[in-house]
């Protein structure tokens, strides 16, 4: 990942505080919006401080200017007219509408990019990195450590025999990254595409705005349950203009967006909410380009593919798609896999009536999907939900997915396969899978 990521400085913050400490400009301004929003006091001071830490390191007010305080109030109430009811929503956001598709297999460290980076820029030429304003340098003195960076040094309160919190080694040195506050921030930071099927509210009716989107979510969001083709309406904020191509599908959202997510209907008439419902929503083309029907996975797959070269060795990474099929075979005990993150692996073999038109009883005839850890844990993969229940299914199950397609050659013939982000079903059209019963000896009595 790249620092395109790299635009909130979030880290969480659990401190109840009162207003003690605070500047009587910061209280005025913050009793202000309390009185006009009709919340209580303590909870807006408990949002502000909770919204300076994140955005701005400061876990002590009492250790600021008065006149900064002032400005991060200002700007709260600036960005709290965008807020959602889980808390403060990143300047820049707007509605997007559709609905989660899938969520990637990993979770990846956001900043492993930018810490290479530093390590690179200051072995080179410390001075310059450090004036950048993006890296901060500790020095020993005097028994504690104190932090360079491009206003100056400040003595820390960390003894010189401790390890400065944040610090890493380049050119053996200890030096950190940088918020835009100029304190230390944490050198990782987790995050996990999820993929969602929509478009901007105000954009979602216009010919070709609905697209396939990775939503980064971050932090404790990278590890959110969501519902699998549910209509919903979420915050993010949309790429830059001139962000690079393979970054122009990537949305950017705040600490504690999943719980901001508003599952519902309402941001289309009566007339179109079918439209909505996703076996038709998923599969129409003339709403989007990423359904695939699955005798098309390997056209699919040489459209889409892209080639890339990590160490010296090329790759080739083909598309996500959207597809439909009927379960022939599905695995949904774990098995072990090394390449998931936490080590387990499930399965779900697709196949239809035109697959098997062409390829008779061949291995072509099928489609395996990968189904990781994540998958299983945050989404629904081998059930298919109604108002109040989730229903197991079972084999010759139609279902929808959403994933990565591979394709291999075995015997001359071209076999693709899924790596699973999603499973949708519908009650409507699954097999109910018999679960439990008696497995005592009595059963056989």
């Amino acid at each position: 990942m790249t620092e395109e990521y790299e635009d909130m400085n979030d880290e969480p913050v659990n401190d109840e505080q009162s207003t003690t400490g605070l500047p009587e400009g910061v209280l005025e301004r913050l009793g202000q919006y309390a009185s006009r929003t009709k919340q209580d006091l303590q909870q807006v001071v408990a949002e502000f401080l909770e919204q300076i830490a994140k955005e701005h390191q400061c876990d002590n007010p009492a250790d600021e200017d008065e006149d900064l305080l002032i400005d991060w109030a200002e700007q709260m109430f600036i960005e709290t007219r965008n807020r959602g009811s889980g808390g403060m929503v990143m300047a820049g956001s707007v509605p997007f509408v559709g609905c989660f598709v899938g969520v990637d297999e990993r979770r990846r460290d956001r900043r492993s990019n930018l810490v290479n980076r530093a390590k690179r820029d200051f072995t080179l030429d410390p001075n310059a990195a450090i004036s950048s304003g993006m890296i901060g340098h500790f020095i020993k003195k005097d028994g504690l450590w104190s932090l360079s960076t491009n206003n100056g040094t400040t003595v820390t309160e960390t003894s010189s025999q401790e390890i400065p919190e944040h610090s890493f080694v380049a050119d053996g040195e200890r030096i950190c990254l940088l918020a835009k506050s100029g304190r230390p921030k944490g050198m990782t930071m987790n995050g996990r595409n999820y993929h969602f099927l929509g478009a901007p509210e105000d954009e979602f009716t216009n010919d070709g705005a609905i697209q396939l989107w990775r939503l980064d979510m971050q932090g404790e969001d990278a590890d959110a349950e969501v519902l699998i083709g549910e209509p919903c309406r979420i915050m993010a904020r949309p790429p830059n203009e001139n962000a690079k191509a393979d970054w122009k599908d990537v949305l950017s959202t705040s600490m504690g967006m999943a719980k901001m997510i508003e599952y519902t209907d309402s941001f289309v008439n009566d007339g179109m909410k079918g439209l909505l419902k996703p076996f038709k929503f998923w599969t129409d083309a003339d709403l989007h380009g990423h359904f695939a029907p699955l005798e098309d996975l390997v056209e699919a797959f040489e459209a889409g593919s892209r080639t890339f070269t990590i160490n010296g060795e090329q790759g080739r990474s083909g598309p996500i798609v959207l597809t439909k099929g009927t379960v022939n075979r599905m695995s949904t005990e774990s098995r072990d896999n090394q390449y998931d993150e936490d080590g387990r692996g499930y399965s779900i073999t697709l196949t239809s009536t035109a697959l098997q038109s062409q390829h008779g009883s061949k291995d072509s005839a099928d489609v395996m999907g990968w189904i990781g850890s994540a998958c299983h844990d945050l989404t629904t993969p081998f059930s298919a939900r109604t108002d109040d229940e989730l229903i197991p299914f079972a084999e010759r199950s139609t279902v929808l997915v959403c994933g990565r397609v591979a394709v291999k050659r075995k015997d001359g013939v071209d076999i693709p396969s899924i790596k699973v982000m999603g499973v949708f079903a519908d009650s409507r059209r699954i097999r109910r899978r018999q679960t439990g019963g008696d497995t005592g000896e009595g059963q056989f009595n």
